[in-house]
């Protein structure tokens, strides 16, 4: 894509602002539907904020891409294999070969079995954090959806490797065929917002004993296209999608969808595993916790539904996943994770 201008955050990350006509798939600018997603505004939560360039950010007709060095692209291809291997598929087995990876979960996912159900979009909303993570680790939270090796992610992460800081940030991150990576590090993702950028920091997040501050995520498949659409923020703004035909199994629809948390750290990381969520197993106090309310899928019609028929995953000791399932009131699903690490 052809650099037009540059922009830069008051962190210091400069932003390329291309051409958004130089690919094939330009002429989704915006869905043909957005489902309607349930709101979770109460008095005890609060909403964090995306980083939004001002005035309107890129000019009109380009979008932000995020500057990257030689170094930059060395580790994010590095990250990405990490999470590419560690993807979990149904049968809850790693997709990598054993000693490729190091993540653990603490996660609430759909069971498996001979007839799984087909979910046509998954989201939730994630209570923030900014959990202390160490070089070459990172600590996440994040919505999935998969269908045998194809799958799509999105939620918040402190990486302070790829990103050179340890922030919270947004993140996405696309697995299927052969396009491996993280926000828009490869082709897989399509931006059409101007200002907002799938890797921006996340202004504000929960401090222990303090209202809880959230961030809202929903993919879903747009069913005259076909393509995948990810909304972000209370207002469920389209940042982008990804392209129906770049998938293999994903085409149609999920058979599997997952929330919770994810951390990983190398082998040979002597201080062990980072933070997970709060950094504390959690007591299922929105103010002391980790945790997901309104954890939803959509179904052939785009109608959203509470995800039900869940199972908890852990692979550690480390880290607790409590699923509280469906809760009366504008709550929805709830789960809450976390843990110490180490």
């Amino acid at each position: 894509m052809r650099q037009l201008s540059s922009l830069q955050t008051k962190y210091g990350d400069i932003y390329d602002c291309v051409d958004f006509y130089d690919h094939k798939f330009y002429p989704e600018m915006r869905p043909n539907f957005i489902p309607n997603i349930t709101s979770t505004t109460r008095n005890n939560l609060e909403t964090s904020k995306l980083y939004v360039f001002e005035n309107g950010g890129c000019p009109s007709g380009t979008v932000p891409i995020r500057r990257l060095s030689e170094e930059d692209w060395s580790r994010a291809a590095y990250f990405s294999k990490i999470k590419t291997n560690g993807v979990r598929n149904s049968t809850n087995e790693q997709l990598g070969p054993p000693g490729t990876h190091n993540s653990k979960y603490a996660i609430v996912q759909t069971k498996s079995g001979p007839n799984p159900l087909n979910y046509y979009g998954v989201g939730a909303y994630l209570s923030v954090w900014n959990p202390q993570v160490k070089e070459n680790q990172y600590s996440a939270s994040q919505i999935t959806i998969q269908n045998g090796p194809d799958s799509l992610q999105v939620g918040w992460m402190v990486n302070p490797t790829m990103y050179k800081e340890g922030r919270t940030h947004m993140f996405i991150h696309t697995n299927t065929g052969g396009i491996h990576c993280y926000n828009t590090y490869c082709p897989g993702f399509v931006i059409v917002r101007s200002d907002l950028p799938p890797d921006v920091v996340i202004r504000g997040y929960t401090e222990r004993g303090k209202i809880a501050k959230l961030v809202n995520f929903f993919i879903y498949r747009e069913t005259i296209s076909g393509n995948w659409w990810l909304l972000a923020t209370e207002n469920n703004i389209p940042i982008g999608f990804w392209p129906n035909n770049i998938f293999t199994m994903l085409n149609k629809y999920g058979t599997y969808i997952s929330c919770g948390g994810e951390t990983y750290s190398p082998l040979d990381q002597p201080s062990g595993f980072p933070p997970m969520g709060s950094g504390a197993y959690p007591v299922n106090i929105l103010e002391q916790d980790a945790f997901a309310t309104n954890f939803e899928t959509a179904d052939d019609k785009l109608k959203v539904i509470n995800v039900d028929g869940t199972e908890k995953f852990m692979d550690t000791k480390k880290y607790i996943v409590h699923d509280l399932g469906i809760i009366q009131g504008s709550f929805g699903h709830v789960l809450f994770f976390g843990g110490y690490g180490g």
